[in-house]
């Protein structure tokens, strides 16, 4: 008994596992269990650390925080893998064991997912930069054109220069009509016109008032460019000026986000483009699954094993025991007589349970 005594005293794994060690070595099953509870203990460290990883991608929290949680979360996923290691499989076919294998697949599935997702913030990290590099310049050019399109501004400078456009396309249009009816003037009088009074007579004199009407429209067109286009200039020179104070203003306030869920969108833009990283994500969210589900998938695969039997005849009998009672209880008249039967049972299964366990030590050196 010492020499069991002292290897059950140095077994981390076999206590982690959550079954007895000392049942576990009488059975034979302490091998089988020594190796559930190394799986216990590694998905442990493997959870603990993705959500250290995790908080502090997502929350920029203090190491005594993350820390914190991810021993908290660690304790919790310890004691529901070790309860699944060692809940016996009762019942034959593959229903029951994946009805073990469910709620850890409940908290794996999604802890993956989250877990992998942050994961690749980390991995992408300078990518995730430059796309908010991006994203934050073509923010700021939506916002400086709406900013120069759509404020009052904008309006004024859209009607200064359409006045001032006006006011130059009809003095070009008053220019333009000059050297056509200069040319029609000059043919007349030098007798190359088209009239049938040739030279500088009746039909002369009428080209040549609608030159002059032409060029009083000219002159008036120009005293009008010169009178009103410097005073649209500067209008407009300090329209753009307060339009450049506001534009600066709104790139200035438009800082990068760095959020996490800006740079989740990042990412998704990073993904999208490149296939390789996507493939990579995948990845990550399989492979932290799986390790998040070693334990469950170890205990439901592996056959039933000796210790699994025995806790299952001892629950058996233990029904049987409060049949018997119950049974008793109806029979009898007398509830004393009932209870002195139901102690008397529950002591002979004690002895039996003593003197099997006492066989299984002897046998086993």
């Amino acid at each position: 008994m010492a020499g069991t005594s002292n290897r059950v005293g140095f077994s981390p794994m076999l206590r982690a596992s959550g079954v007895d060690p000392t049942e576990a070595i009488q059975y034979g099953e302490a091998s089988r269990y020594r190796t559930f509870g190394a799986l216990v203990l590694f998905t442990t460290a493997m959870s603990a650390a993705a959500v250290l990883w995790a908080v502090h991608i997502a929350t920029n929290a203090p190491t005594e925080v993350a820390v914190g949680v991810a021993l908290l979360w660690g304790f919790g996923i310890f004691h529901i893998d070790r309860w699944l290691v060692s809940t016996p499989i009762s019942r034959p076919g593959p229903g029951h064991r994946l009805l073990l294998l469910l709620p850890r697949m409940a908290i794996a599935v999604p802890l993956g997912l989250l877990v992998a997702w942050f994961a690749m913030l980390g991995v992408a990290g300078k990518e995730i930069d430059q796309q908010l590099d991006l994203d934050r310049v073509a923010a700021t050019s939506e916002l400086s054109a709406q900013v120069r399109n759509q404020s009052d501004l904008a309006r004024q400078r859209e009607e200064l220069v359409a006045e001032r456009d006006g006011l130059v396309s009809r003095y070009e249009a008053a220019v333009a009509r000059i050297d056509p009816l200069q040319k029609s003037f000059d043919e007349e009088c030098s007798g190359m016109g088209g009239s049938l009074s040739k030279g500088c007579g009746p039909v002369a004199a009428r080209k040549g008032a609608e030159l002059d009407a032409a060029r009083n429209a000219r002159d008036l067109a120009l005293a009008a460019v010169n009178q009103r286009v410097p005073d649209i200039d500067a209008q407009i020179a300090r329209i753009d000026e307060q339009l450049a104070n506001r534009v600066a203003n709104v790139t200035e306030s438009s800082e990068r986000n760095d959020g996490i869920f800006a740079r989740r969108a990042a990412l998704s833009k990073v993904l999208d483009r490149d296939g390789e990283a996507r493939q990579l994500y995948h990845l990550l969210e399989i492979v932290l699954i799986m390790v998040d589900l070693i334990p469950a998938i170890a205990k439901v695969v592996s056959p039933v094993s000796m210790l699994d039997v025995a806790k299952g005849i001892r629950r058996q009998r233990m029904r049987e025991e409060l049949q018997s009672t119950a049974a008793a209880e109806r029979a009898s008249p007398d509830i004393a007589d009932a209870l002195i039967y139901a102690a008397t049972q529950r002591a002979e299964t004690l002895r039996e349970q003593a003197d099997l366990q006492r066989a299984l030590t002897r046998s086993g050196g």
